[in-house]
């Protein structure tokens, strides 16, 4: 997966990636995305296609693209 980026406690992004799995439990909201970078040890933002120019390539189920998020206010 492209277009992640994780921050920690000192408010810099790192490039990261991406896995997308399926929980236990066979539900519509068991769908999950597991983001880590090696350069990143307590992760507490994340990012994706923030930049005006990155590409992503998330998709869910039904082929809809994943929309540009951030959950940081900083």
């Amino acid at each position: 997966m492209e277009g992640f980026e994780i921050a920690g406690e000192d408010k810099v992004f790192h490039p990261a990636s991406a896995k997308h799995f399926w929980q236990p439990g066979g539900g519509y909201w068991d769908e999950a995305i597991i983001v880590t970078s090696p350069e990143v040890n307590k992760p507490v933002a994340v990012r994706y296609c923030f930049k005006n120019f990155q590409i992503g390539n998330v998709h869910n189920g039904g082929n809809l693209p994943l929309f540009p998020f951030r959950t940081d206010n900083w």
